[in-house]
Order: C-alpha cells, then structure tokens, then sequence
C-alpha cells in the first residue's frame, strides 16, 4: 500500500518538476526574444 503511494507521489513530483522547469526555460525564452527581437529578426 505505501510502495504504490510513494510510487504515485514520485511521478506526480517528476511530472510537476518537469513542467516547471519547462516552463522556467519557455519564460525565458520570451523573455530573451523580448530584448534581443530587433537582432534576431533584423
């Protein structure tokens, strides 16, 4: 009973930690083609 809680509770935090960091890496992203739009398209 615990092993499969525990098993649940890992890759519901690996599944949370991925997407945030994801989502760390999309922000900055934007936020680079925010101040650098006029080099990259230009």
């Amino acid at each position: 009973m615990m092993n499969q809680f525990l098993a649940r509770l890992t890759t519901l935090t690996l599944v949370l930690l991925g997407f945030h960091v994801s989502a760390i890496y999309f922000l900055l992203a934007v936020l680079l083609l925010n101040t650098h739009h006029k080099e990259i398209f230009w």
